[in-house]
């Protein structure tokens, strides 16, 4: 994983906001837990974009702010967090290929990092 250590994604990815890159897209991930229901869900925003040196993104948005081209690509629920990972990590929403499968090609965003809205 480009810009972090993979181990860390695994443990903290879940339930903080975590933005990846691959490939000419921003994959948003986040996940939250209905405290009612105790039913966690996790999903997955992708939208087109570009970065410079795998840290400062430019995002493409509208004008009323938002995101162009933004598309819910994944979204799990269930009382199992192990399996709503497994489910991520399984599932293949980088271009056809697995989250394992792109690992190596993946970029953790710093979400520190000033943001450029452009058109």
């Amino acid at each position: 994983m480009i810009n972090g250590r993979i181990q860390d994604f695994l443990d903290t990815g879940w339930y903080n906001e975590a933005t990846l890159f691959y490939e000419g897209y921003v994959y948003w991930c986040e996940g939250f837990t209905d405290t009612d229901s105790q039913l966690s869900t996790f999903f997955v925003d992708r939208w087109a974009a570009r970065t410079t040196d795998y840290v400062y993104y430019h995002e493409i948005r509208l004008p009323d702010g938002r995101l162009k081209d933004y598309q819910r690509i994944f979204e799990v629920s269930g009382n199992s967090m192990d399996e709503i990972k497994r489910t991520f990590l399984e599932t293949p929403l980088f271009d056809g290929r697995t989250f394992w499968q792109v690992e190596t090609k993946l970029a953790w965003l710093d979400e520190g990092a000033p943001i450029s809205l452009t058109e």
